[in-house]
């Protein structure tokens, strides 16, 4: 049989074939992959697919067959991630705030591409996101993106930083400190609480700080290499966004919470297992831990009901126990 001119590309319109269109649910006979195969222009006879197949197998594909009933089907088994792999990741970002609406229906399609059209058809069906509050400011995600440039050039960077305002009735961003430009050392990305934040050294303050990535604007690469590595260090990462309570920066403090064993999920949920229950009289726990506080963590211990107390330091008792009475007086 004479070679057409598409005929050296059949290795890889073979891979193509078996990658998109197949799966253990949805095979192609031997007759089938010779018409697929035709439609590119590349002519094949049976004993040349067999061989391409044992090929891609070889080649680390996993090109199984199946009897149903009088045709044997052939059809890609493994892929790089699995329909339950790829289901969790296009609902993580489906239901991430920071990434656009737009930009997650691109997202969610290039991951439908990882699998075969009948699964990834399904897959762009299954994602939805009840009420989800998205974001609606695409450059974000390419925020990221240049933070990250930066991080692996180990440069520092230029931004300013942009809060909500009201003018007349419109919302506005407006930059702080009259639109003065932010210089500091990137050192990681932290995705907390639906929001990726930047965490940073500071270089008017020397000290370690975080952003909120959606809020910076107008970033520029520097060609300063990057201060604070020993500062970073320091932070701890792996306890970070514990200490954190909506992400309120300032000193951490360490404190003792009294609860009910029932509540201790509800502590390794927040604090993960940095601590040990102390069990202190009958079916009560004491822990330590290490926090910044805030309004957010008295929040959160108030939401957490009257049998979680905060039982030391003295000072911070006795801060909680002031705003709740001052929460009292003006309810």
């Amino acid at each position: 049989m004479a070679k057409s001119a598409h005929q050296n590309q059949k290795l890889l319109r073979l891979q193509q074939i078996f990658l998109q269109e197949t799966d253990e649910d949805h095979g192609l006979t031997m007759q089938e992959l010779i018409d697929r195969l035709a439609s590119f222009g590349i002519s094949a006879e049976r004993k040349s697919i067999y061989e391409n197949i044992e090929t891609l197998n070889q080649c680390g594909m996993d090109i199984l067959r199946e009897r149903q009933g009088n045709e044997t089907r052939y059809y890609a088994a493994a892929r790089t991630f699995d329909p339950a792999e790829l289901q969790l990741l296009a609902d993580a970002v489906a239901s991430s705030r920071f990434i656009t609406a737009k930009k997650s229906d691109q997202l969610v399609q290039k991951l439908a591409a990882l699998t075969s059209r009948h699964q990834g058809g399904a897959l762009r069906r299954q994602v939805h996101v009840a009420g989800q509050i998205k974001n609606m400011n695409e450059t974000i995600f390419y925020l990221v993106d240049d933070l990250s440039r930066a991080i692996r050039a180990n440069c520092a960077i230029t931004f300013r930083y942009y809060d909500w305002t009201l003018e007349g009735r419109a919302l506005q961003k407006k930059a702080r400190h009259g639109g003065a430009r932010y210089t500091v050392s990137p050192w990681q990305l932290l995705w907390e609480d639906e929001f990726y934040y930047l965490i940073a050294f500071d270089h008017a303050t020397e000290t370690i700080r975080h952003y909120r990535v959606d809020r910076m604007g107008d970033l520029a690469q520097t060609d300063q290499k990057r201060l604070g590595e020993s500062a970073f260090k320091a932070l701890r990462m792996e306890g970070y966004t514990a200490r954190l309570f909506g992400m309120f920066g300032g000193e951490p403090r360490r404190v003792t919470l009294t609860f009910p064993t029932r509540y201790l999920g509800a502590m390794i949920d927040r604090f993960g297992k940095t601590f040990t229950p102390e069990p202190i009289g009958e079916g009560n726990l004491r822990i330590r831990v290490e926090v910044i506080p805030s309004r957010h963590f008295f929040g959160w211990l108030f939401a957490l009901g009257e049998e979680v107390q905060l039982t030391a330091p003295e000072d911070l008792r006795a801060e909680f126990n002031e705003q709740l009475k001052r929460r009292l007086n003006h309810g």
